[in-house]
């Protein structure tokens, strides 16, 4: 079978990843990156996410359903269709899964969907790898046949896809304020101290493109890139961090660098039961804030009766991890109920 499965420990950092990319700015920051002379045809103003009932069903958990929508200025449609990789070894038959993928979104189209003469619109593909190794995979689906007779060429598929290596971008030529670029960065980060130094800065460039929403997934998926540098402490760190988090970059890192140095002097002068009350009361009111930009105000009102009966950080945390790693508000509730 190709590939490797994840590690245990990967698939809460995969879906903090994942988070990234149901965010609008997100999307139009990486093809604004990535996509070249089609970026500068495209209408920002159009872009929207369609429902994942789009993608095939039986989409490999190491990718995700991820569809958007965008105008071109001379009017029409381009379909973008994300693909995260996670894997630790390459997936030589990308081509072939994306061939798979695409061809799916364009026979569930309706007619609504197609142009004035019945065309289909452009399905752009791109496939988002954060492994160690180069990505060595072919990008064009034709490339996966042998040689065949000249006069059979025309029959061979062709098919190719956007091919986005986080940890090969170039970061001295990418703007410091583009998302995808600021992912790269804390990809790249050689040293828990540029991490931190890094992250010290990310605040206020994510306040800089007006795109606050972003700040829960960065906060999340940081604190899941800062347990797993910690090692065994990770978990027992990550609930700490989410009853301290106060909201900004700075402070997650803050509380992570001195873990290691002052972990059980803090952690024992804020153990008085008073402190301890106001603590979940904060943990709890980023929880409901979270649950409400993602899932609606709705949802986060029938949350709160589950918060309140929660006597404990770890609790509360689990529920947190719910946020990033559920698609939808009837999995999310059904979840945290049954939690």
């Amino acid at each position: 079978m190709p590939g490797k499965r994840k590690r245990p420990d990967q698939p809460q950092h995969d879906a903090a990843y994942k988070n990234f990319f149901t965010h609008s700015q997100t999307v139009a920051d990486t093809l604004r990156l990535a996509a070249g002379e089609l970026a500068r045809r495209l209408d920002f103003a159009t872009l929207e996410r369609l429902p994942a009932s789009f993608v095939n069903k039986h989409l490999d958990q190491r990718h995700t359903d991820m569809l958007w929508r965008i105008g071109f200025t001379g009017g029409g449609w381009v379909y973008i269709l994300i693909l995260l990789e996670f894997q630790s070894t390459v997936d030589r038959r990308m081509a072939l899964r994306v061939l798979d993928y695409t061809s799916t979104i364009w026979m569930r189209l309706g007619g609504e969907d197609l142009g004035p003469d019945g065309e289909y619109p452009l399905v752009l593909p791109i496939v988002i790898y954060n492994g160690k190794s180069r990505w060595t995979a072919a990008t064009d689906v034709g490339h996966l046949f042998g040689p065949v007779p000249e006069k059979l060429l025309g029959y061979r598929p062709r098919l190719r896809y956007l091919l986005i290596e986080i940890r090969s971008l170039d970061l001295a030529s990418l703007p410091p304020d583009n998302v995808l670029a600021m992912i790269a960065g804390f990809e790249q980060a050689p040293t828990a101290g540029a991490l931190e130094e890094l992250a010290g800065s990310l605040g206020n460039r994510v306040e800089a493109i007006e795109a606050p929403e972003l700040a829960a997934a960065f906060a999340a998926w940081i604190m899941h890139v800062l347990t797993q540098r910690f090692g065994g402490a990770g978990r027992e760190l990550r609930r700490k961090l989410r009853a301290e988090e106060e909201g900004t970059m700075s402070t997650l890192i803050e509380r992570a660098r001195k873990w290691g140095e002052e972990r059980d002097q803090l952690w024992l002068q804020k153990g008085i039961e008073q402190e301890r009350q106001a603590s979940m009361q904060r943990e709890r009111e980023l929880v409901h804030r979270q649950v409400s930009r993602r899932f609606g105000p709705g949802t986060a009102e029938q949350l709160m009766q589950v918060l309140e009966r929660i006597s404990d950080p770890e609790g509360i945390a689990i529920i947190a991890d719910a946020v990033v790693e559920c698609e939808t508000a009837e999995e999310f509730l059904k979840r945290v109920r049954e939690g």
